[in-house]
């Protein structure tokens, strides 16, 4: 994998400080960023839990502007292989038709397709159903 998942463009066409700003405020809000970050910027992932700084600020203040492998923890990493690098994320950001600058209020229109994604990729597998076939015998005269 590599040892980048993105990096943050902060101009032109190109733009998508809101966009991983929603991703990253999603993984701090959740718990799923690596336990040294998590003591290293303690006060920083306080206030993006209390909505005082917004993912686009952590982004750019702890992580240097990339969100990156290590920055996670283990089911951070998954998550992030099988829903933001598959553009399923893109597509559910999308979804949520935001104009406006708040990127908290962007957040709560995007966080709850986040969260689905979340529980379904970590909901085990079903299993494939193994139904017994029901055999009758001749009745006894």
């Amino acid at each position: 994998m590599s040892d980048t998942y993105a990096s943050v463009v902060l101009g032109g066409d190109e733009r998508n400080a809101e966009f991983l700003g929603v991703m990253v405020a999603w993984l701090v809000t959740n718990h799923l960023i690596a336990p040294n970050l998590e003591s290293r910027a303690g006060r920083t992932v306080a206030r993006v839990r209390m909505q005082d700084m917004t993912g686009a600020g952590f982004l750019t203040t702890e992580l240097d502007g990339e969100l990156r492998p290590t920055h996670l923890s283990e089911d951070g990493q998954r998550f992030v292989e099988a829903y933001f690098l598959s553009g399923q994320f893109r597509s559910d950001f999308d979804a949520a038709e935001f104009d406006g600058d708040d990127e908290w209020e962007r957040y709560d229109r995007v966080a709850p397709s986040i969260s689905a994604a979340f529980r379904k990729f970590r909901a085990p597998a079903e299993k494939p159903s193994t139904m017994g076939k029901i055999l009758q015998f001749p009745r006894r005269k």
